[in-house]
């Protein structure tokens, strides 16, 4: 009883909401739109980048530009956003101290001419009208500083939902979901969309100030709360979409392990040590599970039944989990922790992962590069 009890409480606190974008949309906001400049780092994206290309087209209201930057991709990438009539520009050379990423969209930042730099990943695209409800969203800030949205994920395969813990703890890292969350500011942002204006990019020294860092857009943020800039986040839910790690359960693993223990550096310590208590509690009623069956099958099936249920009310929000993919947490506990383990010897002790066809190499007390 008293695990299951931590366990809900914990549950409730870090996760009392989850924040939307904007749902509806008016049109008279469109200049928003045409002032926006879409950056995308692109590298071996053959298989993902048409579709964003193509919901990008089909948006009530167009964007002032496409940028699609190839970061020395080998297969049709290229070909396929200059098809789309993007403009499409190789990233130079990756100089040493940068990793990919960061260098392909610091490169697009330069070039673009919109007042409002949106930077999104080729696994993603965007909802009907999508674009224009991100906008209105980043209009409601007091100080327009920087908007971080997560994509809502759309999964295919079963493996897919082995993500859904993952996403639940980068969410608890940003400071935007817990009980108090109304009274802080996040604390970081997402990986896959990030909204700011060009001022503000250039005020915070934009990716060049964190060109090493493995989970990018995530420091981005915090530099611009360190900068007195605004700083919001959101699910992308009804806005902007994406499915991640398509190609099998290995690939998911290789993903999710790339950056997540090197990420946690960065998290606020008091929110780490929260969310750590919190998977702690969750291993610990799933390990006490068949003992407290045991003794009260019928109580253990509602305590479980309870956990499950607010879980599946959050992650909704999140992507397309069902309500029994949710119930069988113990499953996605078990696959933390294994890629957790796994992330940890290649920061900590290998101090080298590889992704993209590119090593990074991570140095005893520095930040992670890309070679």
């Amino acid at each position: 009883m008293g695990v299951w009890f931590v366990t809900l409480i914990l549950t409730m606190f870090l996760f009392t909401r989850i924040p939307v974008v904007k749902k509806s949309i008016h049109v008279r906001n469109s200049f928003l739109v045409k002032k926006c400049s879409i950056i995308i780092p692109a590298r071996n994206e053959e298989k993902t980048i048409g579709k964003l290309l193509l919901s990008i087209e089909k948006q009530l209201i167009q964007p002032m530009e496409v940028i699609v930057v190839n970061d020395g991709s080998t297969d049709r990438t290229k070909a396929i956003a200059e098809s789309s009539g993007a403009i499409v520009v190789d990233a130079p050379p990756l100089p040493n101290g940068w990793n990919g990423k960061s260098w392909a969209c610091w490169h697009g930042a330069n070039l673009a001419k919109g007042e409002i730099l949106l930077f999104v990943d080729s696994d993603t695209w965007f909802e009907q009208a999508g674009l224009l409800r991100i906008c209105e969203t980043f209009n409601q800030q007091q100080c327009q500083g920087v908007l971080t949205i997560h994509p809502y994920h759309k999964m295919e395969n079963a493996y897919e939902t082995l993500s859904m813990l993952f996403h639940l703890i980068v969410f608890a890292s940003t400071s935007i979901t817990h009980l108090f969350s109304w009274l802080t500011k996040p604390t970081g942002g997402f990986g896959q969309c990030l909204l700011c204006s060009k001022s503000v990019y250039k005020r915070i020294g934009g990716h060049e100030a964190v060109k090493g860092e493995m989970v990018e857009h995530f420091s981005l943020s915090q530099r611009a709360k360190k900068y007195g800039e605004s700083v919001e986040g959101a699910s992308g839910k009804t806005a902007i979409s994406m499915r991640m790690y398509g190609e099998g359960i290995h690939e998911l693993f290789r993903g999710w392990s790339k950056s997540f223990a090197s990420g946690s550096k960065s998290t606020n310590i008091l929110l780490l040590v929260l969310v750590s208590i919190w998977i702690a509690s969750l291993t610990s009623l799933v390990c006490n599970l068949p003992g407290m069956i045991w003794e009260n099958p019928v109580l253990s099936i509602v305590q479980y039944s309870v956990i499950g249920t607010y879980l599946y009310i959050i992650v909704r929000r999140i992507g397309n989990f069902s309500i029994f993919e949710t119930l069988l947490f113990p499953i996605h506990i078990l696959f933390f922790h294994m890629t957790f383990f796994h992330s940890l010897l290649n920061t900590f002790i290998r101090k080298n992962t590889m992704w993209k066809d590119r090593y990074v190499f991570i140095e005893k007390g520095k930040d992670e590069k890309m070679k």
